[in-house]
Parts: C-alpha cells; structure tokens; sequence
C-alpha cells in the first residue's frame, strides 16, 4: 500500500502531514482542485509518496484550482512517473509503482485524464518558488529580506535550519549568503553540502548547483529531470550557453519538456505548434504562441495566449495583427497607385517596410 504525506498546502481542506493512503490523497486532491476551480483561486503544496516501510518513492507538487494541470494526484503521478525516463535496474520499481497507483485508485478518479488546458501565470509558481520567502538568521529572529538569486521572489530558510549559526556561525553564513547573492555561489554550496540540510536548502542548492553549471549535481538532489530542465531553461543565459547546456542534459536524461524547449530555442516553429504533451509555464505558452505567429495560424495563437494571465503575450498577438492588417492595406493602396506616381508609390512601398520591421522586431521579441 502506498502513502502521501502533504506539505505547504495552505488551504486547510487538506491536512498538512497527515499519513493519507494513495486513495484518500487522490479523493481529496480532486476535491480541492475542483473547489479552487469553482472559486477562481489557486494554491500549490508539496507531497511525498512512501510504501509501507515509509520509503520514499515518489515526491513532487500539486496545483489545485485555475492553474492546475491534473484533476488529481492520481493522474500527475501517473503521468509524471510514466516519463521519467530510468535505468534498466530501475525500471522494475517504476512499473511497481504505476501498478500500485492504478490499484489503489477508485475507478471513478481515473476519468478525466486528458490534462486541463490551464492558465498559466505570468509569474510561474514552480515547485520551488514557495520555499523562496525570507531568510531569518540564528537567534536574533531578524527578519533580512533579499533579492531572489534567480526569480523576482524572496525565498525563506527556517531558523530552525540555521540552529547551528546561534553557535557563533553566523557571519559565516551571512557572508556565504552575500557572496551568493554578488554571484559567487562556492562558499554557500560548500557550507551547504556539508550539513544535513533540509527541503529548503536541498532546493536552493539545486539552484545554486544550476547557476554554476552544475547540472548533473543539481539533478541528483531530486527524482525529477522535468524540474531541473525547467529551471535550466529559465535561467537568464546568453542562447549559445543555454542551448548547448539543454542540449547536453536532453542528451542524458530526454523529456519531452526538454525537446520542446530546444525547439523553442532554435526556432523550431513546427514541433513547437505540434508538441502538446508537456508541462506547461508561461515561457512555453508564449513560445507556443509565437510559433503560431511565425505559422501566421492567428487563430491558434489566440487560443494560446488566453491561456495566460500574461497581457504580454496577447498585447503581442493583438500588436501582430495590427501590423499585419496595416501592411495588407498599404499593398492594396499600393496596386491602386499608378505606376506613374513614383513618390506616392515609394512612399508607399517605404511605410511597407517599416511595418515589416516592427512585424519582425515583434516575431523576435522573445
């Protein structure tokens, strides 16, 4: 039999670290998820998966409401686990693990298991952002607020986390975290491989590991690839060091995430109209959408970009359009212009060109 232990869930209909069988954790995830959907709201919590000897199998997020993209945990582990690509030894425990799952799971919660077209935010919550609040150091119980090493949030470590910086470690601490936030992550990484760390420092390490190039390591820190390709295509690199390091990890742990995101990069505008089957952030909605701009499928790319709070990404389609339908009234006026008028035409001719650039400064805005 397998359990689910939920953290981080801010609404109250679940019970944080309560033992759940798979069953009850399916039941009421969907609950939620329909409530949230019903109200208009959302909210994310973390979850781990055991077997009966509390072995940890499985861990992950789950979205509720609006911006969910399973209706419940049944359908996320299911699908998750299906394409986690794994070793030949491994790949006993995974078809185990997705037997149990299918068991363990009322027939009724497994309907529905095409995913959700949800609306994504513009400011994608991923698995991480939550623990990214505030720092508070040692005793003193003073709040330091900092800029986010890689995202525009904050993020949080407990005191508790940090006890052993009450013992006089403070500054040492204080000034890892300074250098880290100036770019130089070595000093962080080392005090922080040498503790027993918790949740919230194994996810800052794996974005500090990310902002070093250390890709591998970051990946060994968590069962997830998606997560860690995610992030490696998130983070604010020049396209040559961001491509060549997708390239790389697509290369030893492939997803379709990954392949997706390579396209996108390579302006690969066919796979990434035809892929459907991956995680949806808001990056990838606007990729999506303009490689239907670049297809000049208007429609598809309308459909896309509500499927985003991000008014970027629509004023971006509404602007193409736009400009495209001013560039097809200056060729109509420039057919009825006599070929005899030479400055009205190259006027004309010369507005045509100019809508044409800002046609492709918009293409290539990303």
């Amino acid at each position: 039999m397998l359990f689910v232990r939920f953290t981080d869930v801010p609404d109250t209909r679940i019970q944080n670290y309560e033992r759940l069988t798979f069953a009850e954790a399916v039941i009421a995830t969907h609950k939620l998820h329909q409530a949230r959907s019903e109200e208009g709201t959302n909210c994310s919590g973390d979850f781990r998966l055991f077997d009966q000897k509390d072995e940890l199998l499985y861990r992950g997020t789950f979205t509720f409401g609006t911006e969910g993209t399973y209706p419940n945990l049944y359908h996320q582990v299911q699908d998750r686990v299906q394409r986690i690509r794994t070793k030949k030894e491994d790949n006993a425990k995974k078809m185990w693990l997705l037997d149990e799952i299918e068991s363990e799971t009322p027939d009724d919660y497994k309907r529905d298991s095409i995913k959700s077209n949800p609306i994504v935010s513009s400011t994608y919550q991923s698995r991480l952002t939550r623990l990214q609040r505030r720092l508070i150091y040692g005793a003193a119980t003073v709040g330091i607020l900092f800029t986010s090493l890689f995202t525009a949030t904050q993020w949080f470590i407990d005191k508790e986390a940090h006890a052993e910086q009450a013992n006089g470690g403070e500054q040492v601490w204080l000034n890892a975290y300074d250098q880290a936030l100036q770019g130089e992550e070595a000093s962080l990484i080392n005090l922080l491989e040498r503790k027993e760390r918790s949740e919230e420092e194994d996810a800052l390490l794996i974005d500090l590991y990310l902002a070093e190039g250390k890709d591998q390591k970051a990946l060994e820190l968590t069962d997830d690839p998606i997560l860690i390709e995610t992030k490696l295509a998130g983070l604010d690199l020049a396209d040559k060091e961001k491509l060549e390091r997708l390239q790389d990890f697509q290369a030893s742990h492939p997803t379709d995430e990954g392949a997706f995101d390579l396209a996108a990069l390579e302006r690969d505008y066919e796979t990434v109209a035809k892929t459907e089957n991956v995680e949806w952030t808001a990056s990838r909605v606007s990729a999506k959408v303009t490689a239907y701009l670049f297809l000049k499928d208007i429609e598809s790319a309308n459909k896309w970009a509500s499927k985003t709070n991000d008014s970027a990404v629509q004023e971006k389609v509404d602007t193409y359009q736009d400009i495209t339908a001013t560039i097809d009234e200056l060729n109509e006026k420039l057919k009825k212009t006599s070929s005899k008028d030479t400055s009205a035409r190259e006027k004309i001719q010369a507005a045509i060109a100019t809508e044409e650039v800002n046609l492709e400064t918009i293409l290539y805005s990303d």
